[in-house]
């Protein structure tokens, strides 16, 4: 898998290429992924991947899921039961995805169709919904591009999350290809 300056690379080339405006949707998520071990390194130099999209002329957002977590749990009317009963925790994991792609969806709508939305702390999801269901919701929402860092897995086609989930596949733009 490669380095962090060498998926630094990897994107350049791929912000660099002219953006379709006839590109379906699906193939305007593009997920940059990578060793799990390097997710910190990457999160320190998210600037640097910012700098390359503006040097071709893109706008940029980020979105760290990892700080939509705990703030939505803790506001929930369950939270203090969720303590001593664990096991209803499953029971509110659809309003949460609901919350996540509603996040998601915003700030894509927010957004024009030469900016990129970076999406980083995808492994705090991890068990409490899949990263495609984000992704295949938010899409029909996305004018410039979806930029997923993702501390996983991709081979033939199939992306895996930590390496440790079964595999799925989505017509996502992979970095690097």
């Amino acid at each position: 898998m490669p380095t962090v300056d060498e998926l630094l690379g990897h994107f350049q080339r791929q912000a660099a290429l002219p953006w379709a405006k006839d590109t379906a949707r699906d193939y305007r998520v593009w997920i940059l992924h990578y060793e799990k071990m390097l997710d910190r390194r990457i999160q320190g130099r998210l600037h640097e991947f910012e700098a390359i999209a503006r040097r071709f002329g893109h706008g940029w957002d980020t979105l760290h899921l990892a700080t939509l977590v705990p703030p939505w749990f803790a506001a929930h009317d369950l939270f203090d039961g969720l303590a001593e009963q664990p096991d209803e925790l499953p029971g509110l994991l659809p309003d949460f995805e609901a919350h996540l792609v509603q996040v998601v969806s915003d700030r894509l709508r927010s957004l024009s169709d030469g900016d990129i939305l970076a999406l980083s702390g995808a492994g705090s999801l991890f068990g409490l919904t899949r990263v495609s269901t984000i992704a295949e919701k938010v899409a029909p929402e996305i004018r410039g591009r979806l930029l997923l860092f993702f501390p996983g897995r991709h081979e033939n086609g199939v992306y895996r999350l930590l390496d440790a989930r079964d595999g799925w596949t989505y017509r996502a733009t992979p970095i690097p290809a």
